[in-house]
This record gives C-alpha cells, sequence and structure tokens, in this order.
C-alpha cells in the first residue's frame, strides 16, 4: 500500500532531487528572501509572487554542482527577479486611483482587461482636447500637476480640476457599462 503523505516517485519528483540543496537553501532562509522582496517591490503579495518566481527558476537549474554559495547565487537570481518585476509594472499604468469600487460586484470580475480598455479609450475620446492631454500627462506619463500647468500654461488647480472631470467621466462610463 501507497502512503498517501508521500507522492509517487516520478520526472518531477526525481529532477527536484537533484535540485534539493539550492531549493532547501532558499527554503531555509525564505525570510530573507522574501523580506528582500518586499524591501525591493513595497507589497507583500508581490513578494511572495518573487519568492515563487525564485523557487521555480531554482527547479529549473540542470546542474548545481558549479554553485559555491546558493544564499548569494539566490540573492543574485532575486535581484533580476525584482529588475524584472520592475520593468513589467512600468509597462502598465496602475489601476485607476478613483476606480469605482461596489461592495456587489468587483470590476475586475465584471469586466475584463480588454473590456475596460476599450471603454476607457472610447471615454478618452469624449474628453474635451484639454482635459483629454492634462489626464494623459498625468496618468500615463507621470508627470506632475506642476509640470503639466507649467507646460499648459494652467493654474495647479486648473490642473487638478481637469484630472478629476477626466475620473468623473470615466467613473460613469464604467457604471453605466455595469449598469448595463
Amino acid at each position: 500500500m501507497i502512503s498517501q503523505t508521500q507522492p509517487p516517485l516520478s520526472l518531477a519528483s526525481k529532477q527536484s532531487q537533484s535540485h534539493r540543496p539550492l531549493v532547501k537553501c532558499f527554503i531555509a532562509n525564505q525570510d530573507a528572501l522574501k523580506s528582500f522582496f518586499r524591501r525591493a517591490v513595497g507589497e507583500q503579495a508581490d513578494a511572495d509572487d518573487l519568492f515563487q518566481k525564485l523557487l521555480l527558476k531554482a527547479l529549473k537549474i540542470e546542474c548545481t554542482d558549479h554553485i559555491d554559495n546558493p544564499l548569494a547565487y539566490g540573492y543574485r537570481m532575486a535581484h533580476h527577479l525584482v529588475i524584472d518585476h520592475h520593468k513589467e509594472q512600468s509597462k502598465y499604468p496602475e489601476c485607476l486611483e478613483h476606480e469605482p469600487l461596489s461592495t456587489e460586484l468587483s470590476l475586475e470580475n465584471l469586466l475584463d482587461h480588454e473590456q475596460r480598455l476599450r471603454l476607457y479609450q472610447q471615454v478618452l475620446t469624449q474628453m474635451p482636447t484639454l482635459r483629454r492631454d492634462v489626464f494623459i500627462r498625468r496618468r500615463l506619463h507621470g508627470e506632475s500637476r506642476q509640470q503639466i500647468a507649467q507646460s499648459l500654461g494652467l493654474s495647479e488647480e486648473a490642473v487638478k480640476k481637469h484630472i478629476s472631470r477626466a475620473m468623473d467621466m470615466l467613473k460613469d462610463a464604467i457604471s453605466e457599462f455595469i449598469a448595463d
């Protein structure tokens, strides 16, 4: 009778046996590695995800015999994962700050990414030119209100109002879409 606590020896099990020293080292030092990730990316969930990616990368390494210091190697791998994470994050702007929240339905569950993107693009094309320009500069290009105000000859308060009104337009469009 096969014990349920020990999985049958498979190719994956044999493969993980050969990587055991590296993976064991990372698991034994997971608090320190996760702390490194947390400091680098700011979010615990992201740190946990990056630690999982680190373990997966360790499992894919075919030969660990050449690694003299597994923990130092792990930190080097972690550093590269953080760089990749930041590159990935910079490709996609953060969620809209004023995206409406619903206690009944999650916007993430209701609209997939492409639908939201199409809706946002549609709303952007309906905005007055100046409002759209201010909004894009602030939200997509990350320019400060002061930079936008100076380059467009507006007050910072006017820039703030344009951003707020653009967000209201997006919020209204999303609410209308959800109601349909």
